[in-house]
This record gives structure tokens, C-alpha cells and sequence, in this order.
């Protein structure tokens, strides 16, 4: 892969080299670069890429993140915030998932707010997909913009192709809400400062709220720039009144979070996310070093594990160990942004920040306050998702040094910027959309890894779920019983947003008392055994397998 990206590179010099003593630019191109028709491209190829990475036609959440998320996407859009709790809460027991005083996911709603619309139509990969190719589009239409159409171009390549996206980008995390707010906040922020109409500054507290609602910290490091820039701008003009309606929408966004907390909890100031750390993972909080606080509920065996895992990384977070968490961290940041090019794109990165203006240098700036804001919480070095939303300041950044050093290497000796060939000038079109095509061919390699990286991943399930398609009850219930070396990843107890009108529930295998008791509840389900070890499920009655 990095020799194709060397010969991108180099042939597109060469074409520099050739445009710099050309009579004149490619205005045809250059001209088609900035039309609407580019922008749907961008957002119709990107659906498809990421759909055929995703490697399934309706592929299901695997992830545990996943799974709470898309639950209570369906919840939403059955018009509940959450279900009553079962009689026996200790057999439906999920990560990141609430059984008590109700079930429903512990997430922020942010993000499966958004989901509702694929929830509704049935086809949950609708939304992800949707905010993923907006993201791509307001990348292309934010950085032609800034720089031009074929800038813009490249920058959408870089990032089309970077590890991060090809495997986060279709996935049903949060971070493609939290990025789409950060791109239309940056977007309306451009269009108030120019224009000075009110209702462009209500959108970005809209996207700002909207930002916190789905991942706090996230939207409180996005908030932070953003409140910089507009209050200094409020205070100069004296736009007092835009700032009141622009907050007056913040607080009503923001507003979400005690309903949800009113209608889940049954208190408007306990969040499910807070009683669900202290019930089950108390020391998963923002701050430096390990809580040893016992959780509030007892844990299945799975949940110990998960414990185990995530507590470790806790130990070892601590303030005089800041520098070289950070140095790790972007060092695993670096990898899944540029790592198709095996870091070569990420040279330009550093180039492109002689590029920067006021609009670009703001973007990078909110992008690692990003990073430096998640220090306060302990994570896996490796899980660079939390900063899903730097991928687009940085796939431009590595785009505009990329032009800059084409307009460096084509322009005649002893010329002057002013006079046409800087890197933002037309002159260079050719030769970067001849680069951006041909930095398709590594990324066209990585698509094909890392849609076998999502096969690999879903495997687990995917047998489970071929095994419940073999039971032909129109009721059942089957006890999952786990492996003593359970992979704590790996989920096979699932909630339901509507469970009366599901064929098949999967439950915990409690033990022969315990599952009687359920039973004698539900005496219209036929009762299978799945035991993870044997891979097998067993009529529960007769011990038979199918």
C-alpha cells in the first residue's frame, strides 16, 4: 500500500511539474469540482463503500455499545423511553443495558434519537450509513470552501480510506451523530459570521446541545472553541438578542436529558447511566486512578470479566503518567488515521500545517482539544473511536500539505505566490485528482481487510443467530448458558423493545430452580438449553439435541 501511495505521489509531482509551466489552469475540471452533482457523489459513493465493508445486508449490532444503542433506537420508535422490568430482572441482565426499576439502554439519547428513522422502516443501517455520507459531504463542502473543489476532493479520499472510517464509520456507535453535529455546527457557525442571521447561530447551539446529549464530554469539548468564538463575536457586535435565542435553543435540546432521566429512572436527576455505574461498574467514571467502590448489584459471570478488563486500564490512569498515555494514544490515533499509507499521508498532515487559516486552524484546534479532554477518563489506547471526530480535520490537513508541496514542486523557480501558483490555485487540479484517484487503490485494498475484519468479529453471533433460526416454535425461550472461558464480548442475551411479539427470547441459564420459576410464567414457550461450550441448543425438557 505505501508503495502505491509513493507512486501517487510522485506521478502527481510530475503533473504538477507540467501545470506549473502550463499557459493555463484546468478550468473544466475545476468548474465541475465545485457543482452540487460532486457533492451527491461523494455522499452516494460513500453509503456504498461503507454498506459493502459492513459485509451484510442488514448486518445486527455485535458490539455491546452496539446492541444498547439499536435497543433503544427501537424503543424510541415504539414511543417508549423504556419497558417496565420483568419479573425475574436477573435473567435478562445485558451490558450497558438497565433491567432496573426499568429496561432501557444506559446511553445518553442523542444518538439513538437519530436512529429512529431506520428503526421505523425496519432497517436499522439506514441511519448509520446516512450520517456517515453526510459526514463525507459536509467534509467536501466545508474544505472546498476553505481551500477549493479539488482539496476538497482529496481531502474526502484520505479520509474515506483511513482504517478509523473503513471499520468505526459502519458501525452503529455514536460517533457519526457527534461528528455530524460537530460538521453542521462548524457549517452554521461559517454562515452566521458571514451573514449575521440569527437563525444560523440557534443551529449551532441546536448541533451543540444535540452534540451533548449523545456523548458529554465530546459535546463539552466541542462547546468550548465554539463558545470562545461566538461570545467574542456577540460581545464585538453587541448581538446580544442572537445569543439569547441561540441559548434558549441549547437549553431546550439540553432539556431532553430530565425527561429521559424522569420517564427511565423515575428521577429527573438520575441519569440511567449514572445508576447503571453504580450498579454494575461504579469505577468507570471520569478522574485518575481506580474506585474500588463495590457495585451496587451482583454480577454475572461475564460481567466480572467485563470488570476485570475495563478496571485494569484504571490502575495505571494516573496524572503523572498523563504524558505517556497521550503519547500512546496518539500513536494508535496516528495508525488509524493514516495507517493505509502506512503513515506516509501523515507527513503531509505536519506539511499542511503551514496551510492553515483561521477556519482549518479552528477545526485542528477543536480536534485536539478532542484528544487532550479524554485524559480525564481511562480507555483502552488501542480504542481510538473517542476521537472518531478528528478523522475529518486531519484527512484535510494531510490533503492541503499535500497540495502545498505539489505547488512547491511545480511552480517555476524563482516565482512568486502572487502570481497564481499557490497551493490553492487551479493550476494544480490535474494533478490532484490523478493523486486522489489513485490513492483510491490502497484504500480499495483496506476495504476488502477490513470487511473481512467485520465477518471475523460477527461470527459468534451469526452462528447463534443460525442456531435460533432452526427453532420453528411459534414460542420459545432459550437459556444461554456461557463457557467458563466465556469471550466477555461476545453477547447472547438479548432485550427486546417489544418482547410479547418475539418468537424466540434468549435468556441466562440460572440453574434448574430458577428457570422453572420463569417458566411457570410463560407457559406458552418451549424451553431450550444453549450451551456455549458444545455450540449446541438442547430441547430443555428432554435434553435432546437439536
Amino acid at each position: 500500500m505505501i508503495t502505491l501511495t509513493i507512486l501517487a505521489i510522485v506521478f502527481a509531482a510530475i503533473l504538477a511539474h507540467v501545470a506549473g509551466h502550463a499557459p493555463t489552469a484546468a478550468e473544466r475540471p475545476a468548474r465541475w469540482l465545485d457543482s452540487h452533482l460532486v457533492v451527491a457523489g461523494v455522499f452516494a459513493t460513500t453509503f456504498a463503500v461503507l454498506w459493502y465493508t459492513w459485509a451484510a445486508w442488514t448486518p445486527p449490532p455485535v458490539v455491546h455499545d452496539e446492541m444498547a444503542y439499536v435497543f433503544q433506537a427501537q424503543l424510541l420508535a415504539r414511543g417508549r423511553w423504556a419497558l417496565p422490568s420483568p419479573p425475574f430482572p436477573a435473567f435478562w441482565e445485558q451490558p450497558h443495558i438497565l433491567i432496573e426499576p426499568a429496561v432501557t439502554s444506559k446511553y445518553f439519547p442523542g444518538h439513538s434519537l437519530a436512529l429512529v428513522p431506520g428503526a421505523l422502516l425496519g432497517w436499522m443501517p439506514l441511519m448509520p450509513l446516512v450520517l456517515q455520507s453526510g459526514i463525507a459531504s459536509l467534509l467536501y463542502v466545508l474544505a472546498r470552501r476553505i481551500s477549493n473543489g479539488v482539496v476538497a476532493l482529496l481531502a474526502w479520499v484520505i479520509w474515506l480510506s483511513t482504517p478509523m472510517v473503513l471499520f468505526f464509520g459502519p458501525t452503529y456507535f455514536s460517533e457519526s451523530t457527534t461528528t455530524v453535529c460537530w460538521m453542521l455546527g462548524w457549517y452554521a457557525l461559517l454562515e452566521w459570521r458571514a451573514t449575521r442571521w440569527p437563525a444560523w447561530l440557534m443551529a449551532v447551539a441546536f448541533f451543540t446541545g444535540w452534540d451533548a446529549i449523545t456523548r458529554p464530554l465530546t459535546g463539552v469539548a466541542y462547546a468550548i472553541p465554539i463558545g470562545i468564538v461566538v461570545l467574542r463575536d456577540v460581545i464585538r457586535g453587541r448581538r446580544w438578542r442572537d445569543l439569547s435565542l441561540a441559548m434558549l435553543v441549547g437549553v431546550v435540546v439540553i432539556g431532553i436529558l430530565p425527561i429521559w432521566s424522569a420517564c427511565t429512572t423515575g428521577d429527573w436527576r438520575m441519569t440511567p447511566l449514572a445508576l447503571y455505574t453504580r450498579m454494575y461498574m461504579p469505577y468507570d467514571v471520569p478522574g485518575f486512578g481506580l474506585i474500588t467502590t463495590a457495585p451496587g448489584h451482583t454480577l454475572t459471570p461475564d460481567m466480572v470479566q467485563w470488570n476485570g478488563i475495563y478496571s485494569a486500564f484504571h490502575v495505571s490512569h494516573l496524572v503523572n503518567r498523563l504524558p505517556s498515555i497521550l503519547r500512546l494514544r496518539a500513536i494508535f490515533l496516528f495508525i488509524s488515521t493514516f495507517g493505509t499509507t502506512s503513515g506516509m499521508l501523515g507527513v503531509f498532515a505536519v506539511l499542511g500545517m503551514v496551510t492553515l487559516t483561521a477556519e482549518s486552524a479552528f477545526a485542528v484546534g477543536s480536534s485536539v482539544l478532542l484528544v487532550l479532554a479524554y485524559l480525564v477518563y481511562a480507555t483502552p489506547p488501542q480504542w481510538t473511536l473517542y476521537y472518531f471526530e478528528t478523522t475529518p480535520a486531519f484527512a484535510y490537513l494531510a490533503a492541503a500539505g499535500l497540495a502545498w508541496a505539489l505547488s512547491l514542486f511545480g511552480r517555476p523557480r524563482r516565482t512568486p505566490p502572487s502570481d497564481g501558483f499557490t497551493w490553492r490555485s487551479r493550476r494544480w487540479t490535474t494533478a490532484l485528482v490523478t493523486c486522489a484517484l489513485l490513492l483510491l487503490l490502497p484504500g480499495i485494498g483496506a476495504v476488502r481487510i477490513v470487511r473481512a475484519e467485520h465477518v471475523r468479529d460477527g461470527l459468534p453471533l451469526a452462528r447463534f443467530r443460525a442456531l435460533l433460526a432452526s427453532i420453528h416454535d411459534p414460542k420459545a425461550i432459550v437459556f444461554v448458558r456461557y463457557a467458563g472461558d466465556h469471550n466477555p464480548h461476545d453477547a447472547f442475551v438479548r432485550n427486546s423493545a417489544n418482547p410479547s411479539a418475539e418468537q424466540v427470547w434468549t435468556v441466562y441459564d440460572r440453574g434448574e430452580t430458577e428457570n422453572a420459576r420463569l417458566l411457570a410464567t410463560v407457559p406458552e414457550r418451549k424451553a431450550y438449553l444453549f450451551d456455549e461450550r458444545s455450540g449446541h441448543t438442547y430441547d430443555y425438557t428432554l435434553g435432546a439435541r437439536r
